[in-house]
This record gives C-alpha cells, sequence and structure tokens, in this order.
C-alpha cells in the first residue's frame, strides 16, 4: 500500500463484528522484536471520522521501536461478554507525529477518562498508529 492509503476498516471487518470496533474494549497488540520475537501489550484503539484505525504510542516504548523496524503487526479484541468471539486484525501500521495528542483527545471522550489522565504518559513524543489491514479473521461460537 502507498503511504498515503487509507482504509475505512469497517469495509473489511464483517459487520457482525463492527460493535468490537465501535465499543470502548482494549486489545492486545503483538509487533515483533528486533530479534524476531514477539511482544505483546494491552492498547486502547478507536477507528477515526475517516474509517481508519488508529492507536497511540510515545517513542520511548518498545513497540514504537518494533514498529520502526517492522511496520506488521496484529491486533487482537475479545468480546467481553462472549470468550469465544473475537477479531483479529492483521496489519501494517504507518507511524505519523501526534504533536497536539489528537488520538488521546479521541481516547479521553471514547473511553470516558480525562485527557490529563492520558497525556501524564511522559514526556517523549506522541505517534499515532495507523493500521491498513491486510488480513482480518472474525471469530464466532459455533
Amino acid at each position: 500500500m502507498a503511504d498515503g492509503d487509507r482504509t475505512n476498516v469497517f469495509d473489511e471487518v464483517p459487520e457482525s463484528h463492527h460493535d468490537l470496533l465501535r465499543d470502548a474494549h482494549t486489545a492486545v497488540m503483538t509487533t515483533v522484536d528486533g530479534k524476531g520475537r514477539p511482544q505483546s501489550s494491552a492498547v486502547f484503539y478507536a477507528v477515526d471520522d475517516d474509517g481508519v484505525l488508529v492507536g497511540s504510542v510515545t517513542t520511548d516504548r518498545q513497540k514504537y521501536r518494533n514498529l520502526q523496524r517492522n511496520p506488521a503487526t496484529t491486533l487482537f479484541i475479545l468480546d467481553p461478554e462472549n470468550r469465544r468471539r473475537a477479531l483479529e486484525i492483521r496489519a501494517e501500521v504507518e507511524l505519523v507525529p501526534d504533536p497536539d495528542k489528537d488520538v488521546l483527545r479521541l481516547f479521553a471522550a471514547r473511553y470516558d477518562m480525562p485527557f490529563e489522565v492520558l497525556a501524564r504518559s511522559g514526556n517523549q513524543d506522541r505517534v499515532v498508529m495507523r493500521f491498513r489491514p491486510w488480513r482480518v479473521v472474525a471469530k464466532s461460537a459455533t
């Protein structure tokens, strides 16, 4: 995908799982470290006004360094109401500076948290993670 490509994540995810994107859940994001080993962490996520799945990270974090080396990632969202239902989004991540912390403002509203609490995560530069899905796996109870 070209650098400027934007993918509306709702076009990639089955409608049966759109609620997992719309609702405020915590996802597990897995990246690959410099030695080829997986590194996972809990992250907030949202869909912006253009339908792009976004996250936020500071430049002092391991996942930021991992994504600089290798932009491949997986975001895994488990339905908290049904442990047999989940959404796995395999994607390339585009890292974009966020000096105004716009994504944190989006998270503050989405997760009903004060912006100041989210912004306290250090004095490092903040970066938007824009997910460009290349594979989506929607799992449902059978």
